[in-house]
């Protein structure tokens, strides 16, 4: 019995961090200040973006991406299956449809064999999410994205730094969207980050992140805006987090590694593949998913492991089981991505968090293990 608990995330904040936010407190630029502009200037050039737009978080980064490229009522926008839902309720608050494509089981990233068959007449824009830090293959996408006058958005929440054929995620299709809540690779507690390399796509980013005022008279708006101001003293912890990124990076690889090591030759475990088109694969947490060669189910090992106080998290329920999106839009229903549903059912991740130790690594793998005998 582990009786010790084990978090499935937590956050290593360091000296810098607390330098930068007292900094904040001092000169009582707690809400817009000059830390805000750091990080946009920083992370975007991080992933290779002539400019990058905070936000309040990944939520209304993706809801801004979706406006800045003028989604509307009806419009159809193409969105892997598996993922949060902030991603297809980002294109709900444009008045827009999110159609679900479904997954590759063995990477869970969308399968970009399926999307042409879902595109019509409404479609306007293909959602990749490039999830659990690997990249969706890109390529095709641009293609088909070019033949049917498509606009790209990137939902890279969970892949900062993450490369496809040696670009950055965030700045491959027309705009990007990440997220810094508490779990992701680098935090501001909350926040995002819209990026793009287009002038166009980004003024209209951020004069809609701030209400849209007018140009001439401040109060005489351009448009219907949003209050999706990132606050000076998030954006310092963030600028603390982004600096030490190199460090982060190295703990998710030893904590990837190490799992690995551990759980690759266990019946009936299957850790996703890393497709040969990645150049750089940064894990955000460690996913994997179990077979009918397991002994017992994902959800009876979870309980397992929670018995010996090991937090876990299941896979995302998808957007093709989401009742409350089949009942709005009756275009999609619950059994069109197989894939997508089977990761649901048998999925999840470990605790991933860049405090945690190699010894407790070994210690939620050897349940597994004697589980799995």
């Amino acid at each position: 019995m582990n009786n010790k608990k084990i978090p499935v995330f937590d956050i290593a904040l360091g000296e810098i961090e607390k330098k930068y936010i007292k900094d904040c407190v001092d000169t009582s630029f707690i809400g817009q200040g000059p830390y805000v502009k750091k990080l946009e200037e920083k992370f975007s050039a991080f992933v290779d973006c002539k400019f990058g737009i905070t936000t309040t978080s990944g939520t209304t980064a993706l809801h801004l991406a979706c406006a800045t490229i003028g989604l509307k009522k009806d419009d159809q926008v193409l969105v892997s299956s598996s993922t949060n839902m902030a991603c297809p309720f980002a294109i709900d608050y444009c008045g827009a449809i999110p159609i679900p494509i479904d997954i590759e089981k063995d990477t869970w990233q969308m399968d970009v064999s399926k999307i042409e068959e879902k595109i019509n007449k409404k479609t306007k824009a293909i959602m990749v999410v490039h999830l659990f830090g690997h990249p969706v293959d890109m390529d095709p996408v641009l293609k088909i994205a070019k033949k049917y006058n498509l606009k790209i958005i990137e939902d890279c929440a969970e892949s900062h730094g993450v490369e496809y054929k040696g670009k950055k995620v965030g700045s491959i299709g027309d705009i990007g969207a990440f997220s810094f809540f508490a779990n992701k690779t680098i935090t501001c507690g909350e926040g995002g980050m819209v990026t793009t390399n287009s002038p166009e796509l980004a003024e209209k980013a951020k004069s809609l992140k701030n209400l849209a005022y007018g140009k001439t008279n401040k109060f005489m708006h351009d448009a219907i805006g949003f209050n999706y101001r990132l606050p000076n003293i998030s954006a310092a912890m963030g600028l603390g987090q982004f600096e030490n990124i190199e460090n982060v990076f190295k703990e998710k690889e030893r904590i990837y590694k190490r799992y690995t090591e551990n759980l690759q030759n266990i019946k009936g475990v299957k850790i996703p593949a890393i497709r040969s088109w990645v150049t750089k694969y940064i894990m955000w947490v460690y996913n994997l998913y179990l077979d009918k060669e397991f002994p017992i189910s994902r959800d009876e090992l979870v309980k397992v492991l929670k018995e010996n106080n090991i937090d876990t998290r299941d896979a995302f329920v998808p957007i093709n089981m989401q009742q409350v999106l089949i009942d709005k839009y009756k275009l999609f229903n619950k059994d069109d991505c197989p894939n997508a549903n089977y990761i649901m059912k048998n999925g999840f991740y470990l605790p991933s968090g860049n405090t945690i130790t190699n010894d407790e690594i070994d210690i939620v793998c050897d349940i597994i293990k004697k589980v799995s005998k």
